[in-house]
């Protein structure tokens, strides 16, 4: 007798059973020790470039930056958005259809990639000049991005890793980003200090882990086990699936590509102002300031299977419950981090480059621009959920309000007034003031849980 093939395991069942705490644990955490691996590495990778290639070379990787945003935010705008899409369809009971998400999300994000491609190396000089590039950072810069930019065609790994802790796979999903990270340590100084590559070899050791990490990443969404798994028929453009996609995935594209016009807005306002070191000391805050954020957006990676797929099923007090626990685990992360700027400014300039003038404007930025990290984790972490329960307009509303709509004007108008002093005061302001945006709309949000809660006779 002819035995049945084994059907794909279905692991999203527990996500509308186990207990919260438990699933959080399961989920969030590996997630979180993943990104807390890539934010670490970044620090590390910026601390090759700065001891091989001082302040210039820090800088230059803080210029690139917004152009590396740009391709993460379309890459986070499909993925989250495709996962968040997915997740809903699991707790409405429609594998079919995560299929043909899925296949439609890869095909437009690999055509993204391309046409990002094409257009950063046909205009790559002028963009660099325009965000903030001086004539002694420009060769730096060129060199570096020049490379970096053929890594964005292999960039559809981040956007598929959430698929890992969709499928019952959170271990996993935390070993993409540790071979990524794993990757980019080895080649990284191999290439730096072994082969003298300067600056191209921090650009070759990122593309090196691109490449692996996305072949690892193929391999277990084309293996035949998986429930949601990628086969050529379904690697076709679908508007009706890409339209519910972007618009769930748009508030993480649009907190990405703010961030990225911030980075661009900062570079040149702190250019006038502080001139080249004091962009150093803008590259270094920014990558300290990741190992808050990078470990509540870990957190957020872990709960989305979890709000999306229990708001599916209508399981509002499982919702809540997930809210409740998001939110204290992101507020203790960002005290946490909030209290490491405090007390050690100086030694995390210093690891990045002895240079004393480096170590007196970085540590004042890092001091004053952070002066209120530790209520960031609130606000992101309430920006997220709205995404994950499929409401993207308040998402994007609340991704805005923190970096375009409050801290850019105040970049802006405050550094026209005080210098120096207008931008590093504009960073406390606009995370107070956002984070209480965000807490009202979680107020009223509450509110709704409870009355569904109540409409739909579950027990607390």
């Amino acid at each position: 007798m002819i035995s049945k093939p084994a059907k794909p395991a279905d692991n999203t069942a527990q996500f509308g059973e186990a207990g919260i705490p438990k699933l959080m644990l399961r989920y969030s955490l590996p997630s979180m020790v993943a990104t807390m691996v890539s934010a670490a590495f970044n620090i590390i990778n910026m601390t090759f470039v700065g001891r091989s290639m001082g302040p210039l070379g820090i800088a230059a990787i803080a210029i690139c930056g917004p152009i590396t945003m740009v391709q993460s935010s379309l890459n986070q705008l499909i993925g989250n958005g495709c996962a968040a899409a997915i997740a809903i369809k699991l707790g409405e009971g429609d594998p079919e259809s995560c299929r043909e998400i899925l296949g439609s999300s890869i095909l437009f994000n690999v055509i993204l990639a391309a046409i990002n491609v094409v257009v950063g190396h046909a205009f790559m000089i002028p963009i660099l000049r325009a965000f903030g590039a001086s004539e002694t950072i420009m060769p730096y810069a060129s060199e570096y991005i020049n490379i970096i930019m053929f890594g964005f065609l292999f960039g559809f790994f981040m956007m598929m890793n959430p698929m890992m802790r969709i499928e019952g796979y959170p271990k996993r999903a935390m070993m993409t980003m540790l071979l990524f990270a794993g990757v980019n340590f080895v080649c990284t100084p191999l290439f730096i200090f072994v082969f003298h590559l300067g600056i191209r070899g921090a650009a070759l050791g990122t593309f090196c882990a691109q490449l692996s990490t996305s072949i690892w990443m193929l391999a277990f969404l084309t293996n035949k086990k998986r429930h949601i798994g990628l086969k050529l028929r379904y690697l076709r453009l679908k508007p009706r699936y890409l339209l519910q996609v972007m618009q769930l995935g748009l508030p993480t594209f649009l907190m990405n590509f703010t961030q990225s016009i911030l980075s661009v807005v900062m570079n040149t306002r702190l250019g006038l102002y502080g001139g080249d070191i004091a962009i150093s000391a803008w590259g270094i805050t920014n990558n300290v300031s990741s190992l808050v954020g990078q470990p509540i957006l870990g957190l957020n990676q872990g709960v989305q299977p979890i709000v999306g797929y229990n708001i599916g099923a209508k399981n509002y007090q499982r919702v809540k419950t997930t809210l409740y626990y998001t939110l204290i685990a992101a507020t203790l992360i960002s005290i946490f981090g909030w209290l490491l700027t405090r007390l050690f400014p100086a030694q995390i300039l210093a690891f990045f480059n002895n240079d004393p003038e480096l170590i007196a404007v970085g540590s004042r930025m890092l001091v004053v621009f952070r002066a209120m990290i530790f209520v960031t984790g609130v606000q992101q972490a309430g920006a997220a959920y709205f995404q994950f329960a499929g409401k993207p307009k308040t998402s994007i509303l609340l991704t805005l309000s923190r970096q375009l709509l409050i801290l850019l004007p105040l970049v802006v108008v405050l550094s026209s007034l005080f210098q120096m002093n207008g931008i590093l005061y504009s960073g406390p302001i606009s995370d107070f003031t956002s984070t209480v945006i965000v807490g009202i709309f979680l107020l009223l949000e509450i509110r709704r849980l409870n009355r569904l809660i109540r409409e739909h006779g579950e027990a607390q």
